[in-house]
């Protein structure tokens, strides 16, 4: 995985015993500093900036380094800033998971320049996103069916542990919206990674979780959206399965978001993940399939 990421930013074709003259790398998230070896390896000392928001970190990544006989700089910060004083650089990589692109790192690219980082949204933790920068502070690129990466953590959120699952929906001051629907949930939540891309790209803000307690249902799927407090729960009664029971409150309907958007996939002939692409100009994102002519979100 490592190494595909590696090659995705153009830094794997250095013919034996010569080396690469110039690229310079940003890595965001330095972790034991393991990563920042090989680019060392690849690249020289000199080429190389990590970046790592825990400074405890930072320090034992330093310290392994230094045994492994690298020197990269290493910078304790937010990787959401970069770090512009070692650009612009040739190529920018994350060993975390993103759910945007921060527009900085575009910005401390030059252009032609690579940005390869994982992929994430609420609904599903899966993909790797490489990135070739244009001019004027746009990036284009296509996703890829590998890797899945711890989240990117802020300053505000370190140290915090584990982010929350969705929370169980609960009745407010007016009754749910009720009724049925033929769409198994194990179809947008049961482990199908290209349908479950697609529904944290076209869903924005939708998380879920499975209760199988048997307290409200069989088998129960919970969907949430924190930001706006709307949920929805979809409800297999252990015999029927070609029809579910359905409830939905808040400001969004999110069941029949989410049914829309999965009719939508299976409507662009069910695409995999390699065939969806990212276009980013500051911060105006949209996603697309194919190409940028067929839509599938835009924020």
């Amino acid at each position: 995985m490592v190494a595909r990421m590696l090659l995705l930013a153009g830094l794997g074709d250095r013919p034996p015993g010569r080396e690469i003259a110039g690229p310079r790398v940003m890595e965001m998230g330095a972790g034991t500093g393991f990563n920042a070896g090989l680019l060392c390896a690849l690249l020289g000392d000199r080429q190389v900036t990590t970046v790592e928001l825990d400074p405890v970190l930072a320090a034992g990544a330093e310290a392994n380094l230094k045994a492994a006989g690298y020197a990269p700089r290493v910078v304790v910060g937010d990787a959401a800033d970069g770090w512009p004083s070692g650009g612009p650089y040739d190529a920018v990589l994350a060993t975390f998971s993103v759910d945007h692109v921060p527009p900085v790192w575009i910005t401390q690219a030059l252009h032609g320049g690579r940005i390869v980082t994982p992929w994430t949204s609420q609904w599903c933790r899966y993909g790797t996103l490489a990135l070739t920068v244009g001019r004027q502070g746009r990036a284009e690129g296509r996703f890829h069916s590998f890797a899945s990466f711890m989240q990117m953590t802020r300053p505000r959120t370190a140290g915090a542990g584990p982010a929350p699952g969705p929370p169980a929906p609960a009745i407010g001051e007016s009754a749910p919206e009720r009724s049925s629907t033929t769409l198994s949930p194990w179809a947008v939540a049961g482990g199908d990674l290209d349908a479950e891309f697609h529904i944290g790209l076209a869903v924005p803000g939708a998380s879920f979780a499975w209760d199988t307690s048997g307290a409200h249902a069989h088998t129960r799927l919970e969907a949430a959206d924190t930001t706006t407090g709307s949920w929805a729960t979809v409800d297999y009664d252990g015999r029927t399965s070609d029809a579910f029971t359905v409830a939905q409150a808040g400001p969004r309907r999110l069941w029949d978001e989410i049914t829309a958007e999965y009719q939508g996939w299976e409507q662009l002939g069910r695409p995999d993940i390699d065939r969806y692409g990212l276009s980013s100009a500051g911060r105006a994102t949209t996603v697309w399939v194919d190409s940028p002519a067929t839509l599938v979100a835009a924020r």
